[in-house]
């Protein structure tokens, strides 16, 4: 079993040497190959010696053939183990030293100490620890399944399972060779956290990296702990696919939307990142306005009743939207997130029933903890923010588990699944605190007030209005909205986004972590 301390001590450029003796061996002998062949033809001789001769012949040259395959397999392993070794090595040193740094210790057996004479304890250290720990954990998971493939390889040239496949010169046999060697790609850990992808991923080569995103574009593209950049690589494959699938489908819009988006920014809006795809049922997607990996504040939108993949079009307005207004509120960076990831409710009678949010909650609480795993950098200051059922999946993610986010904001709410502020929960914030951190909004004629039926000042169906004065949260202003029959109607419930509506600026000094009004 390999531990740290061995792992520690690989050398890549040991196993580079032998890649390039490898190589000029089998090149060398590749460039014989009119000589080889020669052994096995001669014109003009005939009779038993000549029969003789040509048998011997055909059997040297099927035995370099054999030996060419083989060396060819083996360069190719090893050239593959250098650059797999390149990666690992280096991952074991930035560990080493994000260890040092904070003044830790990696012992021979992976334990982690603390170094003597360093001061008191840091108030983060059980966090760096548990990343340390995931990163330990993933390097010798690589390392191990490296080791193991070479293994192979090697095992099955001494056997000789690696052939020539029959092929008719040397070049062609040094290929067959190559085709049937190679290091396998360890897929992420089996029910692994954001922070075990995030390692996994770093522990790989630029070469798997490539691979797998060519190659299993929609393992890495929904997967939480990759970073935005690879993940949005990931899903622009799997779009164009899905747009060339699904011609005539009611998804295609949102597809096309999402495209557009990406593609063709207009003036004053940032660079869009596809975080995440799934165009089974209804569709799921995530995208995002901005690098939430980059930026100083981070904000996820989760739309309501009636979001799909086919009308994600006016949700990246609305982020679009929230973006710029962050931005001007005095964001210095920022990133808004439409984050349609789960199964959400078609229409009124769903969204009585709280299935729908307990089916996203995870989701959205795995999302957020990737969001902070990938992050670069001071962490950044995250808002979560629901419109609508939205809403119910935001408190429903924050009180049974908590997220890791700095802000809730509830737009429209239904209800969240919380009698008060009590029972929500901040990854980092002070659970006394938490009220200064949940802000809520209603417009006066929004139809989601008819929504609220209280027996003994609780509301029965998704829980309590977070606007209520005893929830114990912020609430800022919207605009009145559109009036309609008995004083409500739905256009106030979708206007909140409107550029005149006080909402939406109060939205942006939020994300910009900022008082709002």
């Amino acid at each position: 079993m390999l531990t740290w301390g061995d792992v520690r001590r690989w050398d890549p450029a040991a196993i580079g040497k032998v890649a390039d003796a490898l190589n000029d061996g089998c090149t060398r002998i590749i460039a014989a190959n009119d000589d080889v062949e020669g052994m096995a033809r001669f014109p003009g001789w005939t009779g038993e010696a000549a029969t003789a001769a040509l048998t011997r012949g055909e059997s040297l040259t099927s035995t370099v053939e054999q030996l060419v395959a083989e060396a060819s397999a083996v360069r190719r392993g090893a050239h593959e183990v250098q650059i797999a070794l390149d990666r690992i090595t280096a991952f074991v040193r930035e560990t080493e030293e994000l260890a040092h740094r904070n003044g830790l210790e990696i012992g021979s057996g992976g334990d982690i100490a603390r170094l003597p004479s360093n001061g008191p304890a840091q108030p983060d250290r059980p966090r760096l620890i548990a990343e340390l720990a995931d990163r330990i954990e993933q390097i010798l998971r690589r390392a191990t399944d490296v080791d193991a493939d070479f293994a192979a390889i090697m095992r099955r040239v001494l056997r000789g399972e690696i052939t020539e496949q029959g092929v008719g010169t040397l070049a062609q046999a040094a290929d067959a060779g190559a085709a049937q060697s190679g290091l396998s790609i360890i897929g992420p850990p089996e029910n692994g956290t954001p922070s075990d992808n995030k390692a996994w991923w770093a522990s790989l080569s630029d070469t798997a990296k490539v691979a797998l995103l060519q190659g299993n574009p929609g393992l890495v593209g929904n997967l939480d702990g990759i970073p935005a950049a690879d993940r949005d690589a990931a899903n622009r494959v799997v779009l164009a696919r899905e747009i060339a699938r699904l011609q005539g489908d009611p998804k295609l819009g949102g597809l096309e939307a999402i495209r557009d988006r990406l593609e063709h920014a207009e003036p004053g809006k940032p660079q869009a990142f596809l975080l995440g795809l799934d165009t089974s049922g209804d569709g799921k997607a995530i995208v995002s306005a901005g690098n939430p990996d980059k930026a100083e504040n981070v904000a996820t939108y989760v739309p309501g009743t009636g979001s799909e993949l086919g009308k994600i079009g006016g949700d990246l307005n609305r982020s679009d939207k929230m973006w710029a207004v962050a931005t001007t509120a005095g964001s210095p960076s920022t990133a808004v997130i439409t984050w349609l990831g789960y199964d959400a409710p078609n229409g009124l009678t769903d969204a009585a029933s709280e299935k729908y949010a307990d089916g996203g909650k995870a989701a959205l609480a795995g999302f957020q903890d990737g969001l902070r795993a990938t992050h670069d950098g001071p962490p950044s200051h995250n808002t979560v923010m629901g419109h609508s059922y939205g809403t119910t999946v935001v408190g429903h993610a924050a009180r049974d588990g908590g997220i890791d986010a700095d802000e809730l904001v509830f737009v429209a709410s239904p209800g969240v699944g919380a009698r008060d502020v009590s029972e929500l929960h901040l990854d980092g914030v002070d659970p006394g605190e938490i009220g200064e951190h949940v802000h809520s909004t209603v417009a006066e004629h929004d139809m989601i007030n008819m929504a609220n039926f209280e027996i003994n000042g609780y509301d029965l169906v998704l829980g309590q209005d977070p606007t209520d004065a005893d929830f114990g949260g912020q609430v800022f202003t919207s605009a009145p909205g559109t009036d309609g029959l008995g004083g409500y109607s739905q256009a106030a419930h979708s206007e909140y986004w409107e550029d005149n509506n006080p909402s939406l600026r109060n939205l942006g000094l939020i994300i910009a972590g900022r008082p709002a009004s």
